[in-house]
């Protein structure tokens, strides 16, 4: 069980406790079990050698290290429980100062270089932009982060204009405060030096470890550079470790339960793990490392007896609150803030739903009337990707059948007119019926046509494949026949209401303006009307192929009708408009869509890495280039390896401890056992959840997203070396931490060059890649060995040489493929945006002038083949629907001859 350990030092010279009363706390983790001291004889700490108390930093005795639950606790003389906490001396807050002075000068060193835009501060400088003009726009990432640049930004007074397009826009010129808006990443990665220092203190290390992990934050080179730029990992980072920090204080105050220090550390974790997944979704792989700790530590408390039920419920009522509902609060609390700062209309919108939307100044949607008839003139909006309406237009197709163009446009015009009409049988019984003008409702499950208002044609569907979708099971959708023309069986569909408002509950059962959502499903293929925002060429003028998909899943088939024009609704008749959506809804729709688009980042990058890549840091990524700088996010290999093997160490003695439990032999380990396990224990487990969730994703990757695990790694590193050096001299304990260090800062000036941009030789470059794939340019510096010359040039080897002939003379043009690849940023948007960009609008007057000059010069021909037909045929009024390439039984009206202009 983890719990106070009375270990108590005996101070050497020069040494110092880091606890009261000279107490250690014992990791993080209260009420756990432990062998008694009774189990001992087959341990470590009986075998091990006596140890002088002079060549000890800190010494114990044998009867200091009983683990067992039975350790008294010190009392207050009044009864209350006064038990030691952490307590840092004035020694060590001066020699943390030092360390953090020390840390401003790494991180701030030349924050201005370079002057121009850096990898993905292509993003999210933009991002802080559109919150100072108020702008909506989507990401998929959570906002806080971005928001704190926008904060910073505007008090530097940036105006919000620059549009930090790509890589090497200049930002002096522009008037950008980018020094101001690098100021705060820089800050939060200071922060984390003291914070790292303070999370092994309360994770029960030594004063010297604690100083060694804050040292090997300053000096560690791939948390150097993600602190200079204008990126988002520094905040998830900092909220990370706060997160770690205050979770190891809380165990701190484990033998006081309920006190105000012990909600304060629990409160502050809760809220800490609230931002760092409000910054980036990587805080879910946090909340799972709180959460495993979570159910450990009540899973032991449910064992202790020492516990009444009443305690144990309100300790875990304690938890739910400050670790799920204070998280997710925090969460909601920021994209509140989030909507309410984005409250214009931007080029986000193409990813909301109208409901959405209509809570954006510049967007009305407006209302219409509720109940839709047969008759009634409607706008069909495809529901699923808000890519527009269902529309048709004078202009056929290229393959297929040839007939006119169904597709989905994003602007309102008249062409996404369709008239709900009766199918040619039921249109007979109608117009026999003794009200053939009264109104009819349109019910689920009845059958329809939709006539296009403009063109005469109606949505028709046959086994003919589409234009871009060639899949077998997806047919082509056409606007097929002409004015007069009754249609045929091609053109019923048959109307599935899927989802209705709960507020109107008849929706379900009958077709209501924006309130149903409906399929059309074709009664001879079977097929469901389907678009999923695959584009047309230019021929079809870049508009959204509609197709007709058998067995498609629902999402993608479901239909909304938005606007309903009928002249024989009574006036007063109830309307239906789109409702506001709250705040709960709108996070829920923008977290679903930051999902989906998550999942779609498949697109290669030259930088990309998997997450097995990652520990032994095979590549990094080119942040940023020009002339004989560089910016390269490359860490400090001796870290990297080294926190690793600590991982890997912990779980090789974790097996090996339980199969010797198993066969009885209960090792204390040199009496750090229950130690190990309450901290790098931990630790190790936050590490495991930080990094194999990645092997899940199969979206685009990069080494920034190992960096939380990383920091996890380090504190697993120095708690590893701290406590197995306990019981050497003090002086081989302190070679190895020094070591390690002078190792670490070489490292750090050695690869500082590519954190900081600043000028190196070719020469220094090229030694420093001690892994082949580290595939930083060298060539971009100055090489030593090569004397100034203007006659001299150099140039690399070529691997690709042609030459083509220009005026008789052969120019030799060469290519060197064996450069690594320049900077490029990551857009994670771009797919996205691409299928969300408009179709550009329709010049209608064109398109009509040559639809009609097209078909002067067709209807003579389809008139002779018409007669010669007749001629031939005497029976013309066959109508044979699967003929493919003109409309059946009338081949002119194939080629789009307009009843009325478009």
């Amino acid at each position: 069980m983890a719990h106070l350990e009375n270990m108590r030092y005996r101070k050497q010279p020069g040494a110092s406790a880091i606890y009261d009363d000279a107490t250690v706390i014992s990791g993080i983790s209260p009420g756990s079990t432990s062998t008694s001291a009774g189990h001992d004889n087959n341990g470590f700490y009986d075998n091990a050698p006596p140890m002088s108390d002079a060549s000890l930093g800190y010494s114990y005795e044998k009867k200091d290290l009983d683990y067992s639950t039975h350790a008294a606790m010190p009392q207050h003389p009044g009864g209350v429980d006064r038990g030691p906490r952490l307590r840092i001396t004035k020694n060590q807050w001066m020699t943390l100062g030092i360390i953090v002075i020390l840390a401003a000068y790494v991180r701030l060193w030349r924050l201005s270089n370079p002057t121009s835009v850096v990898f993905d501060e292509v993003h999210f400088g933009k991002f802080a932009g559109k919150y100072i003009n108020g702008t909506y726009f989507f990401d998929v990432h959570p906002p806080l982060a971005k928001m704190m640049f926008a904060a910073v930004g505007k008090a530097a007074g940036y105006d919000g204009i620059f549009n930090f397009k790509e890589i090497g826009l200049d930002y002096i010129s522009a008037g950008v405060p980018y020094v101001a808006m690098r100021l705060l990443p820089a800050l939060l990665g200071l922060a984390m030096v003291p914070i790292t220092y303070i999370s092994l203190a309360a994770l029960g290390h030594a004063g010297d470890a604690c100083a060694l992990g804050a040292l090997l934050v300053v000096f560690e080179n791939a948390l150097l550079t993600q602190s200079r730029l204008i990126l988002l990992d520094s905040a998830l980072i900092f909220f990370t470790g706060a997160t770690i920090m205050f979770w190891s204080l809380f165990f701190t105050e484990s033998h006081r339960p309920f006190s105000n220090r012990w909600w304060a550390y629990l409160l502050l974790t809760g809220i800490n793990m609230g931002n760092a997944l409000s910054c980036k979704w990587v805080g879910l792989f946090l909340v799972a490392t709180i959460g495993v700790w979570t159910i450990k530590d009540l899973w032991e408390k449910l064992g202790d007896l020492s516990i009444t039920p009443g305690q144990y419920v309100k300790h875990f009522l304690a938890r739910s609150i400050a670790l799920i509902v204070v998280p997710v609060t925090v969460y909601l609390f920021w994209f509140q803030i989030h909507f309410m700062v984005l409250h214009k209309s931007g080029d986000g919108n193409a990813f909301m739903s109208p409901e959405f939307q209509n809570t954006l100044d510049g967007v009305n949607l407006g209302h219409t009337p509720r109940d839709v008839y047969y008759g009634s003139r409607v706008r069909i909006r495809h529901d699923a990707t808000n890519a527009g309406y269902l529309h048709s237009h004078l202009s056929n197709y290229e393959t297929g059948s040839k007939q006119q163009q169904v597709t989905l446009y994003g602007f309102r015009d008249e062409n996404n007119y369709w008239v709900l009409t009766r199918t040619e049988a039921a249109e007979e019984r109608y117009a026999n019926s003794s009200d053939p003008v009264a109104l009819e409702q349109i019910k689920d499950g009845d059958i329809v046509r939709l006539l296009h208002w403009k063109t005469h044609r109606r949505l028709h569907s046959h086994n003919e494949r589409p234009p871009v979708t060639t899949n077998d099971y997806q047919n082509e959708v056409t606007g097929y026949g002409w004015e007069g023309f009754k249609g045929d069986s091609n053109d019923h569909w048959r109307v599935q209401i899927l989802e209705g408002d709960p507020s109107v509950p008849e929706s379900k059962k009958k077709l209501m303006s924006i309130h149903s959502k409906f399929r059309l499903i074709h009664t001879n293929q079977h097929c469901a009307l389907f678009s999923n925002r695959r584009k047309l060429p230019k021929w079809g003028h870049e508009q959204v192929e509609v197709t007709c998909m058998k067995s498609a899943k629902f999402p993608k088939t479901l239909w909304r009708i938005e606007t309903n024009v009928n002249e024989k609704i009574p006036a007063g008749a109830p309307l239906a408009e789109y409702k506001r959506p709250g705040l709960i809804a709108k996070v829920m729709e923008a977290t679903a869509v930051m999902w989906r688009v998550n999942n779609g980042l498949t697109k290669s990058h030259p930088y990309e890495s998997r997450p097995h890549t990652w520990p032994w840091l095979r590549r990094g990524i080119a942040y940023w280039g020009r002339g004989n700088n560089g910016i390269y996010l490359m860490g400090t290999p001796i870290l990297w390896w080294l926190s690793f093997v600590a991982i890997i160490v912990f779980a090789g003695f974790q097996v090996v401890l339980f199969l010797r439990d198993c066969r009885g032999m209960h090792d204390r380990l040199m009496g750090i056992r229950e130690r190990y396990f309450e901290s790098v224990g931990f630790l190790s487990i936050g590490w495991v959840l930080h990094w194999v969730p990645f092997f899940l994703m199969g979206r685009q990757l990069f080494l920034h997203h190992y960096l939380p695990a990383l920091w996890i790694s380090l504190l697993s590193l120095v708690g590893t070396l701290d406590l197995f050096t306990r019981r050497m001299s003090r002086r081989v304990r302190q070679v190895l931490m020094l070591g390690l260090l002078l190792i670490t800062i070489r490292m750090y000036f050695q690869y500082s060059h590519l954190a900081y941009g600043t000028a190196w030789t070719r020469q220094g470059c090229e030694r420093s890649k001690w892994l082949g794939s580290w595939n930083y340019d060298c060539k971009r510096y100055v090489d030593l060995d090569i004397k100034p010359s203007i006659t001299h040039l150099d140039i690399p080897t070529p691997t690709h040489t042609f030459s083509p002939h220009i005026g008789g003379a052969p120019l030799v043009i060469t290519a060197n493929h064996d450069d690594p690849p320049e900077a490029e940023h990551f857009d994670p948007l771009e797919h996205e945006n691409k299928l969300n960009e408009p179709a550009p609008r329709i010049d209608h007057d064109k398109l009509n002038s040559d639809a009609t000059r097209l078909n002067q010069g067709a209807i003579k021909s389809a008139t002779t083949s018409s007669a010669q037909t007749v001629t031939s045929d005497p029976n013309p009024a066959h109508v044979d629907e699967n003929f493919v390439g003109a409309d059946a039984g009338n081949p002119a009206a194939a080629l789009s001859i307009p009843a009325k202009n478009d």
